[in-house]
Formats: C-alpha cells, structure tokens, sequence
C-alpha cells in the first residue's frame, strides 16, 4: 500500500511543470483532517471528511446560502463518533462510530453508519505528494522588500519556491501570476504561524502552500490559497482561508472557502458518499526525473 502511495504522489508529481498540481481529492472536498475535529461558530462551504472524532456546535457544512447543498451527495464524513449539537450539515453525513442525535444539530439527508473514506491509505498518499512536492526544483527564490516578501511568477505556468516558517509571518506578495498559472510555496519548520498580514496578488484556486514537516499551524486573517499539512495539528484561530485544506487535527474558528485546486479527472458529484480521490494518469515519467534532479535554489 505504501509502494502504491509513493508511485501514485510521483505520478501526479511528473506533469508538475507542464500542467497543473493537483491533491488529487474531489473538488467538493474542502476540509480532510486525518485526526480529530473541534470546532464551533464557523463553517466550511464544501464537504468535511474527518477520520477520527468530531466535536461540532454552531456549525455549518457544504452550504453557502443556509437553504440547499452546495454539493450534491454526503456532506460529512467521520471515521470515528460523531458529537454534533448545534448547527446544520447538508447533504447527509457517513459515521463509523457512535453518533447521538441532537435536537439542535440538522443533518439534511440523514445519518447512515459505516466508512465514506479510506482516510488511510488517502493520508499515506497525500504525506507522500506533500514530500514529493517539496523535492521540486525552485524556479526562484523569494525577495524580501521592505517587509514584503516577494515571488515572481513572470512567464511560469508553476512557480515553486521556499521558504522558511518564519517567513510566514511577513506580507506576501506574488508577482506576474497568469490566468490559469500556480504557484506552490513550500514552508519548512515545525511550526508554522500565518500571522495577520497582507496577502497581495494572491489568485483563489492558483496558490498552495505545502508543509512537509509542519506538526503546528495557526491560521489567521485571510487567505487565498490551498493548505496541505498532512502532519499538523491547527489550532484556535480567525479569519477565513479559500481553498482545499488537508491536516491532521482541526481545531479552528477559521471559516473554509470553497474555492478547490484543479483536479486531474472529477467523479460525479451525484455519489450518497463521498467520492474515493480522482483517478491520475499515468504519464510523464521522464518529465518527473528530470524535475526531481534539478538543484533546488533556495531563498
């Protein structure tokens, strides 16, 4: 399973410089957390899979208007028990373990007992895109300006950079992003703080930030860009972040935005459960050596 996992992130790594990046995830799903959910007083816009408990109050999933689904089928997804006493879920929900209903949490579509998810196999796959994307040849390094750090983008259909955690904490600026272009900001430490700052030039559905070796993230302010933290635990925080989001604990106020990285291949969106990851294809294995041999330059 795991060889598997390592050639299915190598796959989709190999068109990384000629084609979009991809988690490889349905675009519905906005929010996976590995590990345990705790949350309250937020939402998120698309579909939740969560694959160990989940503690919800004064929540809201995979709406945007509070009066339909934003997607058709299952809405959320727990592997574990399910503790749900305030809010609405749209779109039904799967549990693998206990779930007792509430009078005050609405589950549009009902509750069915079993797995919606294979959360692990799906997490030994994403640690292992997340440690292949890291390996790419930067294509520049980042400028600090007066506070602002900078990436130019200028003529590349991926630009890929790194970065340290504590630059995390400084203004963002992208420069020159294309329609259709992405970029991909590795962020290297343990734990990483997002701080409340100025985030310029930043494209909804164009950005991710991918953390290798994060365990810790904070999340605050807004952010336009996608978040892969296979490994990391999110705590309390504000604001709002527009894009897929894959850790391992969440346990944020932070409000997730449906706003998904391009996929490779899409499954209906019609399915009761959640759908399985998209199918990749498999080419391009020249394109990947050749990337993953390139010196990285680091900024």
């Amino acid at each position: 399973m795991r060889r598997l996992a390592l050639i299915t992130a190598l796959l989709l790594a190999t068109v990384a410089h000629a084609a979009p990046i991809s988690l490889g995830l349905d675009a519905s799903l906005n929010l996976l957390a590995f590990g345990n959910t705790t949350v309250g007083s937020s939402d998120v816009e698309g579909r939740v899979a969560v694959g160990g408990n989940a503690t919800i109050s004064g929540y809201s999933i995979n709406t945007k208007t509070g009066s339909n689904a934003l997607y058709a089928g299952t809405g959320l997804t727990v592997g574990g028990n399910l503790a749900f006493t305030n809010g609405s879920v749209w779109g039904g929900a799967v549990v693998g373990g206990s779930y007792t209903p509430s009078s005050g949490g609405t589950v549009m579509g009902g509750v069915l007992t079993g797995q919606g998810f294979a959360f692990t196999s799906e997490q030994q796959r994403l640690a292992a895109l997340s440690s292949t994307l890291d390996g790419l040849g930067n294509t520049g390094s980042a400028v600090d300006q007066w506070g602002t750090l900078h990436f130019n983008a200028a003529g590349a259909m991926l630009a890929i950079f790194d970065i340290m955690a504590a630059d995390a904490m400084k203004n963002m600026q992208i420069d020159g992003l294309a329609d259709g272009a992405q970029i991909l900001i590795n962020i290297h430490g343990s734990a990483v703080d997002f701080g409340n700052h100025g985030y310029t030039g930043f494209t909804k559905g164009q950005v991710m930030f991918n953390l290798p070796e994060a365990t810790r993230v904070t999340l605050n302010g807004g952010i336009n860009a996608s978040l892969l933290a296979v490994n990391a635990s999110v705590g309390q925080g504000w604001g709002q972040i527009n894009g897929q989001v894959v850790v391992k604990d969440w346990s944020s106020s932070v409000q997730v935005n449906d706003a998904p990285m391009p996929v490779t291949s899409s499954r209906p969106n019609s399915l009761q459960r959640l759908p399985e990851p998209a199918s990749l294809a498999l080419v391009g294995l020249g394109l990947a050596a050749a990337c993953l041999a390139r010196r990285r330059i680091r900024g």
